[in-house]
């Protein structure tokens, strides 16, 4: 096997771009790590907080899946990313074969981005909301205008209805009763819909407060692009976010630790149930990936932002690590906000709270019966805000960063291709500011998911199978001057694709339920961006045999075969060569050679 240049393989060549500039902290890398963390579409699934999971309960396993799992795919991506100092889609040069599936994942991010803004805009909306003098979502404020609730919800928390067990004789009479959160109807009043998250829903209707807090979202997020579209910049913003989410988040620790039940809640983390570890184990894959962002790739683009000898393996634990302290404390909260409600129903067996959004929709009633609601209700909602405005300025960066390194013809067009993106991706969030938006929009959540977990066997694959376990660990030890471990390479290779295929299995039956009672907007939208990209794949497979000369042995064999794979910096590649015992890049390496081209 060669390394050969893109002359030589009939592509043109890759040409890196100077201007991309790097950290100006090395532990900004660090910090955008642990700001993906805060993806906090998770804690907002209604099937996912079925499950009553518990974090805390299997921190013990979190911590294995970190060595087998978590640690090891961020090192791989960021492996990636620092040695070929290039975004998602370069970055396939290792294998060109596969760079289809940079554009797949390009495709992706950027249906990403188009719902997450949900998650900015929904606390927007909270936020501005507790400004006016009595919480709308609090018992004083929900009489005033709650006034055309139905039957239904007449039974809220506000109106407790609590059922004796002991009803009568005749036990039929028993019925479970489901009591609605005053905060969840104040977000149903916004579209006029009593159906809102109801698959029973079939009328179409948008709320102008969503609109307005989009039009202020990506306001914001055009500003920021625009004025700070610098890595220097960028690491220093979400350096001083990462602080300031992370005390926030301790803060309503501490404060959400005085709500009636808190105490019950750290005894379960103390003492966890039997049910509490086998639904924690269930939902490690869910929280896994949780770990890498709301989109694919992204290690790999920051990554490229790291000075070429960091030590990426040091800093992958210390994100590993912080993240799960960050996913233990947003789980904690979700929890002290349904024990809350429990308490409030005395855990009668036949009552019940519904779960809806519990950290953006059902935290605002917790919060209403606090000492200073007004003021810890715009916090904790501006805390959510934050994090959402991060996680889409670190997905759109990348995005961006990553069509600039693979387009060189756009890098003297950047401000028109950041507007431009911005503006269309703007467009179709708009959407989701519909009750149809807000409602399905958790198809399209499902189906990254699968996309994702399926980009990882195929990373797996061409990471320590085709480029190989022995060249992968020898650039590792030369880049950082550290040996990535054989075993966990073996665990990778053997161990790890079962749990991502059990992974996908149970994603596809969950998507498959999704889009059966999902619009058709959303599955023309699914297939548009997350079906046929993958038509890519094979399409630029095919494209890369035709442009290489030879059988189509030595053809596919070519393909395969890492172009233009090298560190960018002169003094890195000089090294990098020496240490292959090459004083050519293109030439065979001393003990291997090359295939007859006919």
């Amino acid at each position: 096997m060669v390394y050969e240049s893109s002359y030589e393989s009939g592509r043109s060549p890759f040409l890196p771009d100077t201007k991309r500039g790097y950290w100006a902290n090395p532990n900004d890398f660090v910090y955008a790590g642990l700001g993906l963390a805060f993806r906090l579409d998770v804690f907002s699934m209604s099937w996912f907080f079925m499950m009553e999971s518990s974090v805390i309960a299997f921190v013990p396993i979190y911590l294995l899946s970190l060595v087998i799992y978590i640690i090891p795919f961020i090192v791989i991506q960021s492996f990636l990313g620092q040695f070929s100092s290039s975004g998602y889609i370069s970055a396939f040069r290792l294998t060109p074969l596969f760079k289809g599936i940079g554009y797949v994942t390009l495709a992706l991010n950027i249906c990403v981005l188009s719902y997450y803004s949900i998650f900015a805009m929904v606390p927007l909306v909270y936020m501005f909301s507790s400004m006016q003098p009595t919480l709308p979502w609090g018992c004083e404020g929900f009489k005033k205008w709650a006034t055309n609730l139905t039957e239904d919800e007449e039974i809220n928390l506000c109106n407790l209805y609590v059922q004796n067990e002991t009803v009568s004789d005749n036990s039929t009479n028993s019925r479970f009763i489901n009591h609605h959160i005053p905060s969840v109807l104040y977000f149903k009043t916004l579209f006029n819909d009593i159906n809102l998250f109801s698959f029973e829903d079939v009328d179409f209707s948008m709320s102008w407060q969503l609109i307005l807090c989009a039009i202020l979202v990506w306001a914001l997020v055009t500003f920021i692009i625009y004025k700070f579209f610098n890595t220097e910049m960028l690491g220093q913003i979400i350096r001083y976010t990462v602080w300031t989410l992370v005390g926030l988040l301790v803060l309503f620790l501490i404060r959400f630790s005085f709500l009636p039940g808190s105490g019950r809640v750290y005894r379960r983390v103390i003492i966890p149930t039997w049910r509490d570890i086998v639904n924690g184990i269930c939902s490690i894959p869910i929280y896994g990936l949780s770990a890498f962002g709301p989109g694919w790739g992204l290690f790999i683009t920051l990554s490229s932002f790291n000075k070429f000898k960091t030590n990426i393996m040091k800093q992958s634990w210390l994100i590993g690590l912080g993240q799960l302290g960050i996913i233990i404390g947003l789980d904690l909260l979700a929890n002290f906000t349904e024990q809350y409600f429990g308490e409030a129903t005395d855990f009668n067996y036949y009552t019940e709270v519904e779960h809806v959004w519990v950290l953006y929709l059902s935290s605002g009633s917790a919060m209403s019966h606090m000492a200073w609601a007004n003021l810890w209700s715009m916090l904790f909602y501006f805390m959510l805000f934050l994090a959402a405005m991060l996680l889409i300025i670190i997905q759109l960066y990348s995005i961006l960063t990553t069509i600039f390194d693979e387009f060189v013809a756009l890098r003297e067009r950047k401000v028109e291709v950041c507007m431009g993106l911005i503006a269309a991706t703007a467009a179709i969030s708009l959407y989701f500011t519909s009750n149809h938006g807000v409602t399905y929009f958790t198809a399209l959540s499902t189906d990254t998911y699968i996309t994702q977990t399926a980009i990882n066997l195929l990373l797996l694959l061409i990471v320590l199978w085709i480029y190989g376990r022995v060249r992968f660990q020898r650039d590792i030890e030369f880049m950082i001057n550290e040996r990535f471990s054989t075993w966990k390479i073996n665990i990778l290779r053997f161990v790890a694709p079962l749990g991502m295929l059990l992974a996908l299995a149970l994603g596809i039956q969950i998507a498959f339920w999704e889009h059966y009672f999902s619009t058709l907007i959303i599955d023309l939208y699914s297939i548009l961006m997350i079906v046929v990209p993958w038509l890519i794949i094979p399409g630029y497979a095919i494209y890369c045999m035709i442009k290489t000369m030879g059988t189509i042995k030595t053809r596919f064999s070519r393909c395969c075969r890492p172009t233009d794979w090298y560190p960018v910096e002169a003094d890195h590649r000089q090294e990098y060569e020496k240490s292959m015992g090459n004083t050519d890049i293109t030439h065979t390496l001393n003990d291997e050679k090359d295939e007859e081209v006919i």
